[in-house]
């Protein structure tokens, strides 16, 4: 008999400097789920020779690596799903600083997608997925813990190599964040206003990226030969207490040809660094408009009213989604 054992499996990540280029983990990230697999789509042969059998024989067919990564949200380990979803990262030395680190991870005309080499221990073996790219991503938090999960699609798996080392990390939960609105004639002015506005208590929130990526097959290889993305999309939704009529004024502002420029500053903060900084992600949204707002009349509860976003490319900002995260880690 055999005693079975549970929470064993580990992750390992590295960002590819060349994409598709496979590189050692960097990184072991405490993981919430995962369902990273490799996936071989076989090709039947259902031509009729005779017989009432659907299926005569079968060939290879194509072949991919595929799957969801969820992660507490943690100054350390969030880049390293933030920036290959975005794309682009700037890192200074935090001012008056020597191990305090400012990465800026934002989404502009000028970035595409990083790509990552995942190791994934199942606790039978170790596979490696290169060229693993963020199809989509979702950072939420409600009443407990702030998640980042993402989908993942990558080349099929093949034999890896891993060496686990965890290492403590300060995760974030609901009463470390606040939010903040700002309205404005650009966006610049909007992002400004939201940055010096007090926070607007709300039940929960969730940002989602979509990078509408894709895996594209070629001749001669049946594994997926590219990773391509399409149009890029931000969206998300919070909840509120129905306490004002602010929300619900700011969605009818474009039935009547108004002003429809708002952002929002969303900030986490953690624990003091370094002389005098603090744990942090920030994350700002230059320019939204909201697409759609219900309202919750839970007759034996308390009425909330839950207000859905589109993220918007600001000309001002040149950017629509931007992540600063201050931390220790010198380096993606």
């Amino acid at each position: 008999m055999t005693i079975r054992q549970g929470r064993e499996p580990y992750i390992g990540v590295g960002i590819e400097s060349t994409a598709g280029t496979a590189v050692v983990a960097s990184k072991y990230l405490p993981f919430v789920t995962c369902t990273l697999r490799g996936i071989h789509e076989p090709m039947e042969d259902e031509a009729a020779k005779g017989v009432r059998e659907r299926v005569w024989g079968v060939i290879g067919g194509r072949k991919r690596g595929e799957g969801d990564i969820e992660i507490y949200a943690d100054v350390e380990n969030a880049p390293y799903l933030l920036y290959p979803a975005l794309g682009t990262m700037t890192t200074t030395t935090a001012s008056g600083e020597s191990v305090v680190y400012e990465h800026v991870i934002k989404r502009s005309t000028s970035s595409t997608p990083k790509t990552l080499t995942i190791l994934y221990n199942d606790t039978q073996d170790t596979r490696a997925y290169s060229y693993a790219a963020i199809n989509t991503l979702e950072l939420t938090v409600s009443d407990g813990l702030a998640t980042i999960s993402a989908n993942i699609i990558s080349k099929f798996p093949t034999t890896g190599t891993a060496s686990l080392s965890i290492t403590e990390e300060r995760i974030f939960s609901f009463k470390d964040y606040t939010i903040k609105f700002g309205s404005g004639s650009t966006g610049t002015l909007a992002l400004a206003a939201a940055n010096s506005a007090d926070a607007t208590q709300v039940r929960s929130f969730t940002l989602r990226i979509n990078n509408s990526a894709e895996a594209v097959y070629q001749s001669g290889d049946a594994s997926a030969q590219d990773i391509t993305v399409a149009q890029f999309e931000a969206d998300g939704e919070y909840t509120l207490f129905y306490e004002s009529t602010t929300d619900r004024a700011f969605y009818e502002t474009l039935l009547s040809g108004g002003d429809a420029v708002r952002a929002m500053v969303v900030t986490f903060t953690g624990d003091s660094i370094g002389s005098a900084e603090t744990e942090e992600i920030k994350i700002e949204i230059p320019n939204f408009h909201l697409s759609d707002r219900t309202v919750d009349t839970a007759i034996a509860g308390f009425i909330t009213e839950n207000p859905s976003f589109v993220a918007q490319y600001d000309p001002d900002e040149l950017y629509s989604v931007k992540a600063t995260i201050t931390n220790q880690t010198a380096s993606y």
